[in-house]
């Protein structure tokens, strides 16, 4: 459940102790503050949230906080349009980012899916599709979804004849009504706040066949990168303006997934990341 408080609370630092005392009753939830909204909202999202409890931990922090009933609060930060300027921003300058040479994630997932006989799938945050090339040399059928139109450009360039990539946030799923026999989310999943996630795991789970499979790749908190750059939620870092990573442990996994039937769960070093 998620509930939504509006605060006087007047500053970051202000806001990270009052969520530091609130995830002691609460160790399991997301916390978030947003501070450019004029009621400098506090938004909570857990399985179980006592608004009486947060008034009354909030207060004796020495905070006003009152329960707004059903207000829709939007992201306080990784809005659709910062992620887009963002990865426009980086196509735009680094074009080819990562070259050409599928990730070896890809190639595992590659050789499952002709394993389970699938022929068609869906590829979310496609990019300008260096894994995609693995599936359609294989036979498999893929469309895309992509946010940067200089990345389907590329994409274009290097695919003949070219793929089908729907242009758009993968928070706007669904952009079709074709069901897949799978789908690979291959390094996006971990860019999006929380709400986005699930709304993101949702909307591909509903494209999907049945007995079909979906294989996503998420970063680990084992990575070097973990706890580098500005915090903003937990286990969450900023990378630039409309870019942050969410780092999962097995907990996280499980919590996310489960809904969806977790068949495996499996670690590996990423070369071409």
């Amino acid at each position: 459940m998620i509930e939504i408080f509006k605060t006087n609370v007047q500053n970051q630092v202000q806001a990270n102790l009052i969520r530091e005392t609130l995830l002691t009753a609460l160790p399991n939830a997301q916390i978030c503050f947003d501070l450019e909204d004029k009621d400098s909202i506090l938004r909570i999202e857990a399985a179980v949230v006592d608004p009486v409890q947060i008034v009354s931990l909030v207060n004796a922090a020495g905070t006003l906080c009152k329960l707004i009933p059903d207000k829709i609060c939007p992201s306080p930060s990784n809005a659709v349009k910062d992620i887009e300027n963002f990865w426009e921003t980086s196509f735009e300058k680094n074009q080819a980012m990562w070259g050409f040479q599928p990730a070896l994630s890809a190639s595992i997932v590659k050789d499952f899916f002709l394993q389970q006989g699938i022929k068609d799938i869906l590829i979310p945050g496609i990019g300008y599709g260096r894994n995609a090339s693995l599936f359609t040399h294989s036979g498999i059928s893929v469309t895309g979804i992509e946010i940067s139109k200089t990345a389907i450009e590329i994409a274009n360039k290097y695919f003949n004849p070219p793929l089908k990539i729907f242009y758009g946030s993968v928070t706007e799923m669904p952009f079709d009504n074709t069901i897949y026999e799978g789908i690979f989310c291959y390094g996006l999943l971990y860019l999006l706040d929380v709400t986005q996630r699930k709304k993101v795991l949702n909307d591909c789970y509903n494209q999907l066949k049945p007995g079909g499979w979906m294989v996503f790749t998420v970063i680990s908190k084992n990575s070097p990168n973990y706890g580098a750059g500005k915090k903003i939620d937990e286990n969450t870092f900023e990378i630039g303006k409309g870019g942050q990573l969410f780092f999962y442990d097995h907990a996280a996994v499980i919590e996310e997934f489960e809904a969806f039937g977790v068949a495996d769960i499996i670690e590996i070093e990423e070369p071409n990341s």
